[in-house]
């Protein structure tokens, strides 16, 4: 298969994943050009790998910056830029984003109109949903500690998937009978 045709292939899967991480399809592509280089690249060595204009480039580049998934190094006086994550750990920050830029938000926000609601149904609408945020965090918080926990063993992880879904299974069933 072409070189070139993989590499579209690969960018437009990881174009998908960046949009369901609320990146720009652009800035996913650069990232993506990035990743499949060797070494830190300059800002025309990412338009020519894309085919984007500079000012794209730029903007895909400030985001990327922004979500902490690029790095920044000075060479010769001219700013290079690489990769600065893995994809479980991009995720991993995605949902950290997500807990505490709108999960937390939103529970804080229902609970204090909850407090001021008149209408009981509504009330209890509210105290619904606080509680399906609430082990929505919970799911959250549980999914980025595994991801921390597996990027901080780096390549020392052998997967054995039983011993995985066991250990699921059993921290699940603690959590459960911590019901409130």
């Amino acid at each position: 298969m072409n070189k070139e045709i993989i590499k579209q292939e690969v960018l437009d899967s990881l174009a998908r994943i960046g949009k369901q991480w609320d990146l720009e399809e652009s800035a996913i592509r650069v990232w993506g050009c990035m990743l499949l280089k060797s070494c830190p690249v300059k800002q025309c060595e990412i338009e020519e790998g894309t085919g984007y204009s500079s000012r794209l480039v730029r903007i895909s580049l400030q985001n990327l910056r922004k979500a902490n998934l690029i790095k920044l190094t000075n060479v010769g006086g001219e700013t290079h830029y690489s990769v600065n994550t893995s994809l479980t750990d991009g995720f991993g920050k995605f949902m950290k984003r997500f807990l505490d830029e709108i999960i937390r938000p939103m529970i804080e926000l229902l609970s204090k109109k909850a407090m001021k609601m008149e209408n009981a149904k509504v009330k209890e609408n509210f105290h619904v949903l606080i509680n399906e945020l609430n082990k929505l965090s919970l799911a959250v918080l549980i999914l980025f500690r595994i991801i921390e926990e597996i990027n901080s063993r780096q390549n020392t992880i052998c997967v054995d998937m039983r011993v995985v879904e066991d250990a699921i299974e059993e921290a699940i069933e603690k959590i459960l009978a911590q019901e409130c």
